[in-house]
């Protein structure tokens, strides 16, 4: 069964964030699930709220974030379920040409997907309960339950 959590949901720029009911698409195999005890709201945030940063939406905001690790995939390395873990806004790949001369700030995958709200592969990892993908902030989407 899928798991389903709330989310703040921002539907239309200069519009109040909704409540919604999101899905969550089945964790893969490097991914972990983080169950959202603590976020931080950030200028950035506003910024996409209010529309002077352009993000795809729906979209759930928030990159500032601490949890519970609640599920982990085959393949994740260094976290179990129960870790308590403070959650990046700038992930990286390890492998790009930045990352390879210790500059993840400048991860190509990041610069790349970040400002499509998607993960490094492409793809979302929530929809909504009309079926509609929602998009994720700076790979977190951290107002949310999870």
């Amino acid at each position: 069964m899928a798991l389903q959590y709330r989310a703040a949901v921002l539907q239309a720029v200069q519009t109040p964030m909704a409540i919604e009911t999101v899905t969550a698409a089945p964790l893969k195999s490097t991914h972990v699930l983080v169950r959202i005890r603590a976020a931080g709201l950030c200028h950035t945030d506003l910024e996409v709220i209010e529309g002077s940063l352009r993000y795809p939406l729906p979209i759930v905001l928030g990159h500032e974030a601490a949890g519970v690790v609640a599920q982990v995939g085959p393949a994740a390395r260094g976290v179990k379920v129960g870790d308590h873990v403070v959650l990046s806004w700038n992930p990286h790949c390890g492998h790009c040409f930045y990352c390879d001369r210790d500059a993840p700030i400048l991860c190509e995958e990041y610069l790349g997907q970040g400002p499509k709200a998607v993960a490094f592969d492409g793809g979302n990892r929530a929809r909504l309960a009309d079926g509609r993908d929602v998009q994720q902030l700076m790979f977190l989407g951290s107002f949310g339950e999870y």
